[in-house]
């Protein structure tokens, strides 16, 4: 003769206290280390992805520079190809910083 197996009674209190603790433990864990977590990898994922911009950037500007040297240099056939390279990003970004400033809004003073 075989014996059922032995369930837990509706009122088995220490079985409650176990799923009550296991419960507030998960809902504290949902609310602080998760989230944290959460944070932490899109911190994370931004600053490899600052880290890669940076770098396309800099390579952007050696080539627009090296362009610009070769450029001028076939034009003209001078020595300072190169700071004419320079004066020319320079004069753009100068171009660039006037017009944002141009276009700054402006606070009343009070």
């Amino acid at each position: 003769m075989t014996t059922p197996p032995l369930e837990p009674e509706e009122d088995d209190f220490p079985i409650k206290v176990a799923d009550l603790f296991e419960a507030v433990a998960t809902r504290i864990r949902a609310m602080t280390v998760d989230r944290i977590a959460r944070v932490i990898t899109f911190i994370t994922l931004g600053i490899v992805a600052l880290a890669l911009i940076g770098l396309a950037f800099i390579f952007l500007l050696v080539g627009l520079f090296r362009i610009l040297d070769e450029l001028f240099h076939k034009a003209c056939d001078c020595g300072y190809s190169m700071e004419i390279a320079y004066a020319a990003v320079g004069g753009l970004f100068l171009l660039a910083g006037v017009l944002m400033w141009r276009r700054r809004i402006r606070h009343e003073a009070e």
